[in-house]
Formats: structure tokens, C-alpha cells, sequence
């Protein structure tokens, strides 16, 4: 090959590298959602909302690293209830269930 062919062949890697964008498996900022605790399960890490926002509820798990804030102040994922009015911050990757990163509450 000739050298000219190597540079732009070397030039047109480059290019192609330097303008692939960055792709994540969920989008970077959390989603809002409030509604209402419509079944919560402590053992299974997981809870059932009725929004108005949906037609039909939404699932969710809460990881090790969800926040549980009740009165502006840490609080623990037992003192979620059946019927308590909610807004949630959660994330849904491509693959798996979608998580909870923060619930806050009054």
C-alpha cells in the first residue's frame, strides 16, 4: 500500500472513533413518578404504584443504594405502607426491572 493510503485510511479511523457518541443502558437522569402505594413487598424489594400519570401501575425494585426520604430525613424502606402517597426517582435500563433510586415522602 502506499503511504498516502495508509494516512487516510488512518485519518477516516480517527474520524469515525472521534464521533461515536457515548451510549448508556439507562438514561442518565431518573425519572419522576408519584402516585400511590398500591402492594409493596419488603422481602422482595419491591413495590406496585397507581399513578394518574399511567394507565396501569408501575413496578419497581429498590436496590442496597435507594433513598428512603420521609420529612426531609433519612429514613428505612420499612416505614413504606399500602395506600401512602409517593414520589418516586427511578431509572428502566434495557435490560431488567426498572429500580427506584429515591422515594420521597410526607
Amino acid at each position: 500500500m502506499k503511504p498516502d493510503t495508509i494516512r487516510i485510511g488512518i485519518i477516516l479511523v480517527a474520524i469515525f472513533f472521534a464521533s461515536c457518541a457515548g451510549s448508556w443502558a439507562h438514561s442518565p437522569q431518573a425519572r419522576e413518578l408519584c402516585g400511590t402505594i398500591q402492594d409493596i413487598n419488603i422481602k422482595k424489594h419491591a413495590l406496585t404504584i397507581r399513578s394518574s400519570e399511567r394507565d396501569a401501575p408501575v413496578k419497581l425494585v429498590w436496590t442496597c443504594d435507594t433513598e428512603f426520604i420521609r420529612n426531609r430525613q433519612f429514613t428505612e424502606s420499612t416505614s413504606l405502607k399500602t395506600g401512602l402517597r409517593i414520589c418516586v426517582y427511578y431509572h428502566s435500563p434495557f435490560f431488567g426491572k426498572p429500580f427506584a433510586t429515591k422515594v420521597v415522602w410526607v
